[in-house]
């Protein structure tokens, strides 16, 4: 087991956010209108979500403006395995990832105030990373091939980086502004994974331990024959972590041909997390009676403070829009995250020695290479403000005071074949939304519906048959959202 398997999921878990979202755990679906228009929003930029898609764009807000929107995730992540232990009962349509959970709700919030002319200030407090992740109930009662497979490469999982985000906008022209806004990054992290896998190739803890049990055997040997004996252990963890993190904007407007030119940069964050681990192990195992009294299992993994590191990428966005295309305004926006940032990762035990000298399970420090890749996203986006009279039957009651939308988002995964599996059982997909907001004085309430399409992957990473991680995942979600915007003071109409 040992270390290694712990370090292992926790270090995933430490650094993704959901295989519900956009490339590996990034959340890319955190504003209600730009939504609805696929998320190519950072050439539009005109509410004060903004200040995640493109804080230039909150120069040209008029008044006071609070908007508050809300996302939901319903999900079917399936995992088949193409191998597992002898006598497992693997569920008709595989092992689920959604359990207990099947509704993640993400909340995000904005305010913006102008100041004069030029000067524009905002804050934001929204969630651009963030995980959810749910294999296995875990219950120690319950047969063991019957439990979720891959539980030794990971179990549960829960990550929130949440972005506090103070922004000053300036226009430096009628047509052109910058922004940049510094932001107060804090992360959470919860994690559950089992570990001590009887099929593991034995490492220093094994070796250590055979020795004891089994003295003058050659210690790979003997560990080989009695892993199988050893109890089921549980590690669950949890950190918090505090970071500085910046995100700034550009916006080009072009009166005379209605062309829109946005870029945006959000950088990375380097989060360094300190919490508590606490081991478990199940009851039973018919090589407990044999270890030493001083070398028990509970000994060798005491409950202890934990370090971890990791960086969440940075998030480069150019987009472009004209809003004189057909009494329409189309938008494209190309986004890319430097996800090779994710490419190792260190973890720190605070025990590594007992009382008397002698070497604990936990080991001072693991590194260990993930080897992601970066991402790439194309959002296109269409809206449309409702004339009089216009469309079917159904929508003729609306008014120049209702707008509907569409989009379409390609979402190229970072995640290389050999780090699939429970925390990141992720894969390129297609994504098509919809939506439409309705105005009524200084109030806008906004809905939209997205529906996202992984493409089924199949992985076959000889490194990963021991934790039954290689076999088919397929995925989607339904992620549907409401936004409430309230404008305050002089508004243009």
């Amino acid at each position: 087991m040992t270390s290694r398997s712990i370090v292992l999921i926790l270090s995933c878990v430490l650094a993704c956010v959901d295989a519900v979202f956009g490339s590996a755990f990034a959340v890319n679906e955190l504003g209600a209108r730009a939504q609805g228009m696929g998320g190519a929003f950072a050439s539009v930029a005109d509410d004060a979500s903004a200040i995640f898609f493109n804080p230039a764009g909150i120069a040209f807000l008029k008044g006071t403006n609070f908007q508050l929107d809300n996302l939901v995730v319903a999900g079917q992540f399936r995992f088949i395995p193409s191998e597992a232990p002898v006598g497992t009962v693997v569920p008709p349509k595989g092992f689920s990832g959604a359990i207990s959970q099947p509704f993640i709700p993400i909340a995000s919030l904005y305010m913006t105030h102008q100041l004069n002319d030029r000067w524009t200030l905002g804050f934001g407090a929204y969630t651009p990373f963030g995980l959810a992740a749910n294999f296995t109930n875990f219950n120690d009662g319950d047969p063991p091939n019957t439990k979720y497979v891959g539980r030794f490469a990971g179990t549960r999982a829960k990550l929130e980086a949440y972005w506090f985000q103070p922004t000053l906008a300036v226009k430096l022209s009628a047509n052109q502004s910058l922004a940049l806004g510094v932001a107060y990054v804090h992360t959470h992290l919860f994690l559950e994974q089992s570990f001590l896998n009887p099929l593991e190739e034995p490492d220093d803890f094994g070796r250590r331990l055979a020795k004891d049990v089994f003295p003058g055997v050659d210690p790979n040997a003997a560990f080989r024959s009695f892993s199988r004996l050893l109890p089921e252990g549980r590690l669950r963890a949890a950190a918090v972590g505090n970071a500085p993190g910046f995100s700034a904007g550009y916006l080009y407007k072009h009166p005379g041909s209605g062309w829109n030119l946005g870029l945006m940069v959000r950088s990375a964050v380097v989060h360094h997390l300190k919490g508590k681990a606490a081991f478990s192990f199940t009851q039973g195992g018919a090589l407990t009676p044999f270890l030493p009294k001083d070398k028990t299992l509970e000994k060798l993994f005491p409950n202890q403070a934990i370090k971890g590191t990791f960086t969440t990428p940075a998030t480069y966005v150019v987009g472009v829009s004209n809003n004189r295309f057909f009494g329409s305004t189309i938008s494209v926006d190309l986004r890319i995250q430097d996800f090779r940032r994710f490419k190792d990762l260190p973890l720190n035990f605070e025990k590594t020695v007992d009382e008397k000298g002698n070497e604990l399970a936990t080991s001072a420090e693991e590194r260990l290479e993930f080897d992601f890749r970066n991402s790439y996203l194309l959002h296109v986006g269409i809206e449309k403000q409702t004339p009089d009279g216009w469309g079917p039957r159904m929508m003729r009651g609306l008014s120049r005071d209702t707008s509907v939308r569409g989009g379409y988002v390609f979402d190229y995964s970072p995640v290389v074949e050999k780090s699939v599996g429970p925390l990141f059982p992720d894969a390129t997909r297609h994504s098509w939304t919809a939506g439409m907001t309705k105005r009524k004085g200084k109030v806008e309430l906004t809905l939209f519906y997205q529906f996202m399409q992984f493409l089924n992957r199949t992985t076959n990473v000889p490194a990963n048959r021991n934790v039954f991680t290689n076999g088919e995942y397929r995925n989607f979600a339904h992620l549907a959202g409401a936004g409430m915007r309230f404008r305050l003071g002089k508004q243009d109409q």
